[in-house]
C-alpha cells in the first residue's frame, strides 16, 4: 500500500496554506527530495515523514489520518473512528502492555536474532501432545507446518 501520492497531495496543501516555500523544510530535508515528494515520485519513511510534519507544525498522526482518507477516498471523521476502533481493540487485546514490555526507560530492548518463540503455540501443541495427537493431527488443528509441530513436540 503506497501512500506517495497521497503524502505528495497533503504535502502541497500544508505548504501552501502556510505560505512557505521549500526554506521552512529546507533544514529537514534536501530541496530536491521535497520537490519529488511533491511530485509523488518517491516514497518516504515514517521518520522522514515525522520531521516534514513538525518541520510544518503539523501532527504526524493527523497527516497520516489525511493521507489515508484521501486514499480511500474516506471522509476525515470515519477514518479517524476506525483507527479509534482498531487502537481500542489492540489495547484490550494487551498490546499496550506488550507494546510497553518491548520498551525500557525510552529504550528497544535486545532480543536474540531469529524468528520470536511463540509460547502460545508450544503450549498449544504441548497440550494436543498430552492429548494422544500425533503430529500431523497436532500441525492440521493448529494451522502450522509439522516441522514447527516436531521441533517443539518435546516437552
Amino acid at each position: 500500500m503506497s501512500l506517495k501520492f497521497e503524502v505528495a497531495a497533503v504535502l502541497r496543501a500544508l505548504r501552501q496554506l502556510q505560505g512557505g516555500g521549500y526554506a521552512r523544510l529546507s533544514d529537514t530535508t534536501a530541496r530536491r527530495t521535497i520537490g519529488e515528494l511533491e511530485r509523488g515520485q518517491t516514497g518516504v519513511t515514517l521518520d522522514k515523514l515525522a520531521e516534514l510534519a513538525q518541520a510544518l507544525e503539523f501532527e504526524l498522526p493527523a497527516f497520516v489520518i489525511l493521507c489515508v482518507s484521501l486514499q480511500e477516498n474516506a471522509s476525515i471523521k470515519s477514518v479517524i473512528e476506525s483507527t479509534t476502533a482498531c487502537l481500542e481493540k489492540f489495547g484490550s487485546s494487551g498490546g499496550l502492555d506488550l507494546m510497553s514490555s518491548e520498551m525500557a526507560e525510552g529504550v528497544l530492548l535486545k532480543r536474540s536474532r531469529g524468528k520470536p518463540r511463540n509460547e502460545k503455540v508450544i503450549s498449544e501443541i504441548h497440550r494436543l501432545r498430552a492429548e494422544g495427537k500425533n503430529p500431523s493431527e497436532a500441525a492440521r488443528e493448529l494451522g502450522i507446518p509439522r516441522t514447527t509441530v516436531r521441533r517443539h513436540w518435546s516437552p
